[in-house]
């Protein structure tokens, strides 16, 4: 009997030991030949909210292609608009290659050729900046969908070199312009598009007409290196299964600004001094850019007309509409008012006469504030360089709502958690000065309400913000709140709106 049970266990041990020898031998062969990594690159081009654009684009089509997202730099500052691919590889390699930029671009001085060497591309050194993107926004819940690579240099040689990619193995799509193509999940969308020859944008001085591309179109390229041009556009990606528009809304939340920096600690310093979160209301107003200076009027109108209409303040009836509901005219905030006191911007809010002309409002959506009317308190968030100057286009806002502050008006020690951000190119380069526009609209995202310029994707993203930050905590969403403006939609006011909407 011994002897068949110590067979047995023999026979036993053998099936063991040849499970464990097969188990090793197919982990040495997936170690030694493992599924090859692809990877996708872009180049980022034009300010940084046209970059976060850019970069959701991409962490979608990687994540869709299983490839290997390479994330270059977020660059602040004046950065180079879209142009065609080498040149804009030029302009990128040349300003993120480590090099002495101090010693290649000291200041120029006259009779001194040597300092104007590299003028026109040191000028370019010092209105720009960078900053990787995860030092503003935490990209741990993309990790199941999309890996990431980030990658400081953008140099496709380089690129090259570092994944160990051979140039038969790349594959370069060069862009015609700007929107040069357009991503289509709907096969039958895509070809009405184009059967109906309506895959165009009217630009400033033409019309541009965009390639259709399908998923297909990337999913078939077998090199190990997928490298686009710019991919600026929020209609670029347009996808109808749930799974992808799920993780395109993930991307988007995904890509909101992180609170737990030296910038999130800034703008948190300048909340509390306006008086809390919640505590204000907001407006982000466009000026700079030639399409926002045209509007400029008609958005100063809009905007009078709205923060009226949250604070309680009468407006007049709207005009009618023609037969398409478009208003005939533009909807009219109330008459200017005819006495109004200037209230000077002080450093202590707390004090006298502040607190005896302005008050701030309640943070409860559902607490009404048409009580305060033209006391409440204001942020107003704007690339305009003075907005109480003379010659300002914004004088007349102050006689509506005089509790108005900018972000000039803050106190300097608030700012000073940004001494300790510097470019990642040149420690001896502080990134104060390039902070500054993403302070104004994160402050002004931390309001109650926000109102936003229309057709401006920046002015879009902070009210999404606003949203993130504020309304979904108390169970509303942009949705729940309509605005008077420019747009043909008959609206509802604060007043109208039921909690949980």
């Amino acid at each position: 009997m011994w002897r068949k049970q110590k067979k047995l266990s023999l026979s036993i041990l053998s099936v063991t030991i040849s499970s464990l020898i097969i188990t090793i031998l197919y982990l040495l062969l997936i170690h030694q030949n493992p599924p090859e990594q692809k990877y996708l690159a872009y180049l980022p081009h034009s300010g940084l909210s046209n970059q976060r654009i850019e970069l959701a684009n991409a962490l979608l089509l990687a994540a869709i292609l299983k490839r290997t997202l390479v994330i270059p730099p977020a660059f602040l500052g004046t950065v180079v608009g879209w142009m065609p691919m080498d040149q804009l590889l030029e302009h990128l390699t040349w300003l993120t290659t480590p090099k002495d930029f101090d010693k290649l671009c000291p200041p120029t001085l006259p009779g001194q050729l040597s300092t104007y060497t590299h003028m026109s591309k040191c000028a370019e050194y010092h209105q720009f900046a960078a900053i990787p993107w995860h030092q503003l926004h935490d990209f741990s819940s993309l990790a199941p969908h999309v890996n990431i690579r980030f990658q400081d240099v953008v140099s496709l040689e380089k690129l090259k070199i570092d994944l160990n990619v051979i140039d038969n193995d790349t594959y370069v799509h060069l862009d015609d312009h700007l929107y040069d193509w357009r991503l289509y999940e709907d096969i039958d969308a895509a070809k009405d598009i184009l059967l109906n020859g309506t895959n165009f944008i009217d630009s400033f001085t033409d019309r541009k007409f965009y390639k259709i591309y399908t998923l297909d179109h990337w999913i078939r390229r077998p090199e190990k290196l997928l490298h686009l041009g710019g991919i600026f556009g929020s209609t670029r990606m347009n996808m109808i299964k749930p799974q992808h528009l799920e993780l395109q809304q993930l991307i988007a939340d995904t890509l909101h600004y992180r609170l737990d920096t030296p910038l999130g600690e800034t703008v948190a310093g300048i909340v509390d001094h306006l008086g809390g979160k919640g505590s204000f209301m907001s407006l982000h107003f466009r000026l700079k850019d030639t399409p926002f200076r045209k509007y400029a009027n008609e958005n100063l109108k809009s905007f009078e007309r709205n923060m009226s209409i949250a604070t309680g303040i009468p407006v007049p009836p709207l005009p009618p509409m023609d037969e398409f509901g478009i208003f005939t005219s533009q909807p009219q905030p109330p008459p200017v008012p005819k006495y109004t006191v200037p209230i000077d911007p002080q450093m202590d809010l707390n004090d006298v006469p502040w607190t005896n002309m302005c008050e701030n409002v309640s943070p409860l959506l559902n607490t009404s504030i048409d009580h305060i009317g033209s006391r409440a308190v204001v942020y107003m968030a704007t690339d305009h360089r003075d907005v109480r100057a003379d010659n300002s286009r914004l004088l007349e806002w102050f006689d509506y709502f005089p509790c108005t502050l900018t972000l000039s008006d803050m106190p300097d020690h608030l700012f000073a958690p940004l001494d300790r951000m510097h470019c990642m190119f040149s420690t001896e380069k502080p990134l104060k000065s390039f902070l500054i526009p993403l302070v104004d609209a994160m402050v002004a995202a931390h309001a109650r309400r926000i109102f936003t310029t229309p057709r401006s994707t920046f002015s879009k993203y902070i009210g999404e913000l606003n949203e993130a930050w504020i309304l979904k905590e108390q169970g509303y969403t942009l949705a729940s709140f309509w605005e008077y403006g420019n747009q043909s939609v008959i609206p509802k006011l604060d007043s109208d709106i039921q909690a949980g909407q």
